[in-house]
């Protein structure tokens, strides 16, 4: 597991990381109450605190935000995930997806050959991405 990285915006490209957290803005789906959250940048670690202090639905789903450019997060692999850039140094960078539904414990990292996932993944990446595909080579 990749344990010093940093997120970042796939849109804008600036840092996402205040302090040793992820910080995003969200918005629920089913309203249009908004806030800021921050979660941990550890792969499988579900742990996450917002500003201010609400409680989600088990299996309600937010949108994230970028916090710089406002542009949403949303993959386009899936929109139940969103889509983060994990920077493990200048020259390497990974795309990070975690579920967006609230109690899904599913992460993913997509590198150039694989996918490692985290939580409740068990592996089912072709399962939640409808357009994913690996390297010819790979497959």
């Amino acid at each position: 597991m990749i344990k010093h990285c940093q997120y970042h915006c796939p849109k804008c490209q600036k840092s996402l990381m205040k302090g040793d957290k992820v910080e995003l803005n969200y918005k629920r789906v089913s309203g249009s109450e908004k806030g800021r959250i921050h979660l941990s940048p550890e792969p499988g670690n579900y742990e996450f605190i917002t500003f201010p202090k609400v409680t989600f639905n088990k299996g309600e789903r937010v949108v994230f935000i970028c916090s710089h450019c406002d542009s949403d997060l949303s993959s386009e692999k899936n929109k139940k995930f969103a889509e983060l850039k994990m920077m493990v140094n200048d020259f390497i960078f990974f795309e990070a997806l975690f579920s967006t539904v609230h109690g899904d414990k599913r992460t993913y990292i997509i590198t150039q050959d694989e996918v490692d996932s985290y939580g409740d993944a068990d592996g089912e990446v072709h399962d939640d991405f409808e357009n994913f595909s690996f390297d010819a080579d790979v497959v």
